[in-house]
């Protein structure tokens, strides 16, 4: 039977109205393209006026949620790549850090999980920042998941390594970049297409050759007592910036530092955790070194939210550029970044004979092997000198 939209006259919110007596109401929305109509009924209910009104928002809302993931579960092999990766991001994928991570990635090289109205926004925070949105050489998303081929992945592969999503790599994304893209988004959704039988195998995906791109650090030992001069002198009189860099040359990873909070330091027991949306593993509590504590407990701030925040904003502090601009000159450490501290510290400790276990555990790793390969530069000069005096051991 048809709905008579006339009797509703009472504008209650966007999406619902209500008819004389506010006995019953009409809703209409628009989700994933398709429109969804219909009334709720409580002329049977002994409510009030405002009673039904609040009963009618919740239901409404509940409507919205039930059909947004009624709409997100349902898919087969003519639906779209895009329509499989909605599904599996909201239902198959907690929301972390990592999977957040992991969903910019696709929107980025592989496809479109934005609405309209988000994408229309993300263009206009980017045209205000006099930013270009970017446009990848070639996207997937919207061809059915049955016709997907290994050429086309290959394609996301090619026009990865010719055009990449900032300044940085405008010419190409580095081959750790392309390996993440194929191994950590397109082929788990692929796999979710699978176990939901709507394909019968993940496509072969062949990842580019991986070069080791580990910066090489010279006379690690020295360089983190100068970089630890160097903060602690230049940054004497200033407590955030001392905290915020202390908290680097300790092995904190930039988002781990800037999305701490007042409520992840515990000064009494000398610690202090990474939460899991934070982390690229699992949650961990750290040894507080005396220095980080002394400097946070100077810091001058209500101590409640993040601890990094703008003094300009007051919202979460963006990478500090200028500020490590000065420690590079301050400390004479020309290719500074804040990741090269990490090499740094473990290339240091590495020196001084901390074992793997130690080092993979202070940087956070769940494997002591990711150290190894990506971190920890050898003293080949100390090594050497080391050997031969083994061998003049040996041979006397």
């Amino acid at each position: 039977m048809a709905i008579n939209t006339k009797e509703f006259i009472n504008q209650v919110k966007p999406a619902l109205k209500a008819n004389a007596d506010y006995t019953r109401f009409y809703f209409r929305f628009k989700q994933d393209g398709k429109i969804v109509h219909g009334v709720l009924d409580y002329t049977s209910k002994e409510w009030d006026k405002r009673t039904r009104t609040s009963k009618a928002e919740a239901d409404l809302a509940n409507k919205r949620e039930h059909t947004s993931i009624t709409a997100d579960a349902e898919f087969n092999e003519n639906s779209t790549l895009d329509a499989v990766a909605k599904a599996y991001f909201t239902l198959s994928c907690d929301d972390t850090a990592w999977n957040r991570a992991r969903r910019d990635e696709y929107n980025k090289y592989v496809g479109e999980l934005r609405t309209e109205g988000e994408l229309k926004a993300y263009k206009a925070k980017l045209k205000k920042d006099s930013r270009e949105f970017y446009t990848p050489a070639y996207k997937l998303g919207k061809k059915k998941i049955k016709d997907i081929k290994t050429a086309h992945i290959d394609a996301i592969k090619r026009g990865m390594e010719h055009k990449g999503y900032s300044k940085q790599n405008a010419d190409g994304c580095s081959p750790r970049t392309i390996k993440k893209v194929l191994a950590q988004v397109i082929k788990p959704i692929l796999q979710y297409a699978v176990d939901n039988d709507v394909i019968t195998k993940v496509p072969a995906i062949t990842s580019p050759k991986q070069t080791s791109k580990k910066k090489i650090v010279t006379n690690a030992t020295d360089t983190l007592a100068i970089l630890y001069k160097t903060i602690n002198s230049l940054y004497a009189d200033d407590a955030f910036y001392r905290a915020l860099f202390l908290f680097a040359l300790y092995g904190r990873r930039l988002n781990e530092i800037l999305t701490l909070e007042w409520s992840d330091i515990n000064i009494l027991q000398n610690a202090y955790t990474i939460r899991e949306e934070n982390s690229k593993t699992i949650e961990q509590t750290y040894d507080l070194p005396a220095v980080i504590a002394e400097a946070l407990t100077a810091i001058t701030a209500d101590k409640e939210g993040l601890i990094f925040v703008s003094p300009k904003t007051g919202k979460k502090l963006t990478p500090p550029k200028k500020q490590l601009l000065k420690v590079k000159e301050a400390s004479g450490v020309e290719n500074l970044t804040m990741h090269y501290f990490r090499h740094i510290l473990v290339s240091a400790m590495a020196e001084n004979d901390v074992v793997n276990s130690v080092l993979s555990a202070s940087l956070g790793h769940a494997n002591s092997a990711t150290t190894e390969r990506h971190y920890i530069s050898a003293n080949h000069a100390r090594a050497s000198a080391e050997a031969n005096k083994a061998i003049a051991g040996l041979i006397s």
